[in-house]
């Protein structure tokens, strides 16, 4: 009997440390939790104090950008336009533009990794223009599609013969042995637009030194105060941008005047139009007007000296 009931106490002084070890750590857990909770809401609170402060919203697309690149940008973006660059949890710049009463346009389906640039200075077009213009090359991989026709160039290279040679010949470029250097004997296409890169041409690709991928910050969606702008729309480059306006005001010009709706750009012609068409029914009905006075007597000295020419003709 002695046994067990000393047994029976060591069980209960083991559950009771163990007891106060878990509460302990349950304490320890719910602090901590408050604890993240409390820096959620300062960082929400935080960015939306920054975002109130501007007007221009960018949301940056994360996913497989290079950090160089991204702290590039974020030091010229805040040194030399005062804006505000932001990476924070997906759920925390939510918060922070709901709270700020953003289109939730802008934000609902973003599910990748996101930064938030927000400025007075620039408008979403020109931090489009900013990313487009600081872009990195990077080497081509196993499986890539070609980006544009690559075309390796006739000429010389530093490399010595041996398995180089090879190995530039089963990538299908034209190569030969020149002065104890391999040379590039006649320009080559390596690989198509659009075709997938195999580990051959990845290979002689990287032994040239040729790394045909541009990679850059890319927009998912930005916000001037009145719209909501689309990477498609921000990609475009100022030569297709000036093109496709070109060719819209010719289009809205020509309907204009088809549908003889008048604007400040046509109103001339139409009403050079419109006169020209007047004059030719008065013309045509034999009506006399000042308008075109000139025009009737002008067509009737035509048709007298016409008939004058025919009596000679004919002896009259």
């Amino acid at each position: 009997m002695a046994t067990k009931v000393s047994g029976s106490k060591e069980t209960k002084g083991k559950k009771a440390v163990i007891g106060k070890q878990t509460a302990v750590q349950d304490v320890a857990k719910e602090k901590k939790e408050r604890k993240a909770i409390v820096d959620k809401q300062k960082a929400v609170e935080d960015m939306a104090s920054e975002l109130k402060k501007r007007k221009i919203i960018v949301l940056l697309n994360l996913a497989k950008t290079p950090d160089k690149l991204v702290q590039q940008i974020r030091r010229r973006l805040k040194e030399k336009h005062g804006a505000m660059f932001k990476i924070a949890r997906l759920a925390i710049v939510k918060r922070a533009l709901e709270q700020c009463n953003f289109p939730k346009e802008l934000y609902a389906d973003v599910n990748f990794p996101v930064a938030v640039i927000a400025a007075n200075e620039l408008s979403p077009y020109e931090i489009s223009n900013m990313f487009m213009g600081n872009m990195l090359s990077v080497a081509a991989k196993p499986g890539d599609k070609a980006p544009f026709d690559i075309v390796i160039p006739a000429g010389e290279t530093d490399m010595p013969p041996g398995p180089a040679l090879t190995q530039l010949k089963q990538a299908g470029l034209s190569v030969k042995v020149d002065k104890g250097k391999i040379a590039i004997s006649a320009d080559s296409v390596l690989a198509k637009e659009g075709t997938v890169l195999t580990p051959e041409k990845v290979q002689a690709l990287q032994m040239l030194g040729i790394k045909p991928f541009k990679v850059g910050l890319t927009i998912w969606k930005a916000f001037d105060g009145k719209l909501i702008f689309n990477s498609e729309v921000l990609g475009l480059s100022s030569e297709k941008l000036a093109e496709g306006l070109k060719e819209a005001l010719s289009q809205g010009f020509s309907m204009s005047i088809n549908a003889s709706y008048p604007t400040e750009s046509n109103i001339a012609f139409l009403l050079t139009n419109a006169m020209r068409q007047g004059i030719g029914i008065g013309k045509n009905s034999g009506e006399y007007s000042e308008g075109f006075m000139q025009e009737l007597l002008a067509k009737a000295v035509s048709q007298s000296d016409a008939l004058n020419s025919i009596e000679k003709q004919s002896g009259g």
